[in-house]
């Protein structure tokens, strides 16, 4: 059964199944101050400039992520060099799991909780796509018949679509 939500809210927490969110979260963060504003036509008003600074928008993202608590979380366009620092909100939050994509200034990253989940293999990088595989975890058991994958993919932009279908195949 897949669902998704209309409105960010808590998923459901229904037996034998995986929640999944994904955000691309744009870039610029607490050490790259780089900012797309041809994305934010017109541009934004002063009084309204600080929410496309790091810190608003990181609160922003720890809220989301905090109400709909999702097994395992896909963000896009995470910084080497400011990963840790920019999203140690998620062990907080629960995800003691996590893996970034190994090369790129715009890198994948999934993270889990190992309390709900558990890899079965370990995850596969290529071409901005990171792949993992998990299985179900309850209070009793873990569920080895059944893996789960998640593909977490940031999609090349540009005049190369062939190259956009060979990421996820």
């Amino acid at each position: 059964m897949l669902e998704h939500l209309v409105y960010p809210a808590s998923l459901p927490s229904l037996q034998n199944s995986l929640s999944v969110l994904s955000y691309n979260v744009l870039l610029p963060n607490s050490q790259d101050g780089w900012w797309n504003y041809k994305m934010y036509l017109p541009p934004l008003s002063p009084e309204n400039e600080h929410c496309t600074e790091w810190p608003a928008r990181r609160d922003m993202l720890r809220n989301r992520i905090e109400m709909i608590s999702a097994d395992v979380v896909c963000l896009q366009e995470v910084s080497p060099e400011s990963f840790e620092d920019d999203f140690s909100f998620m062990m907080e939050l629960g995800y003691d799991g996590k893996e970034m994509f190994k090369r790129g200034r715009f890198r994948p990253a999934t993270f889990w909780k190992t309390s709900k989940v558990e890899l079965v293999h370990p995850p596969v990088h290529k071409d901005r796509t990171l792949l993992t595989a998990f299985m179900l975890k309850d209070e009793e058991h873990i569920d080895e018949e059944r893996n789960w994958h998640v593909l977490n993919c940031h999609l090349q932009a540009g005049k190369q679509g062939s190259r956009r279908v060979r990421q996820i195949v």
